[in-house]
């Protein structure tokens, strides 16, 4: 999952001219909990992805100081030329990484660090493979759906990857249950019902096909999508 607006200065895909150089694998002991924060210091400008200077730690809930941490590093989204414009009224608004285990609602949000998701989920879920600068690249990401969050439990938007076609690895979303799966989990976290979410098509911030045609049906909101109709 690359979202190349989505920003702090810098870009979940930075520019290759600034790209970081990849840090040496987490070592990290699983932390155990139903929510779990990868967290890290703001650096005065932004985040570094620096695993030494990072740690894991147990969350009891999720809350607006939770999700407003990473705006000390000035994690916001920003504008790019190639997202749909529609979302450019979310611009500067906090935004947060996060992943969910399948069947289990096991969830981990990545705070204070500019980690990738399947950097940030080594050695937290099981059947992860992270080694992208490998001579034959392999990304695995367990049973996991990913997914970001912009603003906070309310407003704002929550956006993950929607493809039905995509193996349980991939780390997106398969079907209507998976999502509406991810929707209570949120919701059990503390999301307000009326937070909208969005079934995106990477690599940028683009509403899919798959989600035009959920919201044609009446789902635009994290309540919409757990409903039955």
């Amino acid at each position: 999952m690359v979202f190349k607006s989505i920003g702090w200065g810098r870009g979940d895909d930075v520019p290759e001219s600034r790209e970081r150089a990849l840090p040496k694998a987490r070592t990290t002991p699983r932390q155990e909990g139903g929510l779990v924060g990868l967290v890290g210091e703001s650096n005065g400008g932004g985040f570094a992805n620096e695993p030494a200077s990072e740690h894991y730690e147990r969350l009891f809930k999720v809350d607006g100081g939770v999700l407003g941490y990473n705006l000390d590093g000035k994690m916001v989204l920003m504008r790019y030329e190639k997202n749909e414009r529609g979302f450019d009224h979310y611009i500067g608004l906090p935004f947060t990484k996060g992943v969910t285990e399948r069947g289990t609602g096991r969830t981990l949000l990545i705070l204070g660090s500019a980690a990738h998701h399947g950097d940030a989920m080594q050695n937290q879920f099981e059947g992860v493979i992270w080694k992208p600068d490998a001579a034959e690249e392999m990304k695995r990401y367990g049973d996991t759906i990913r997914w970001i969050n912009v603003g906070d439990l309310k407003q704002g938007f929550i956006g993950l990857d929607y493809k039905p076609q995509a193996t349980a690895e991939d780390g997106v979303a398969r079907s209507p249950e998976e999502v509406a799966f991810l929707a209570a989990t949120l919701l059990s976290f503390g999301y307000d019902p009326s937070k909208r979410l969005f079934l995106l098509d990477p690599p940028y911030i683009v509403e899919s096909s798959y989600g035009k045609q959920m919201r044609k049906q009446g789902k635009e909101t994290l309540m919409d999508y757990v409903k039955k109709k």
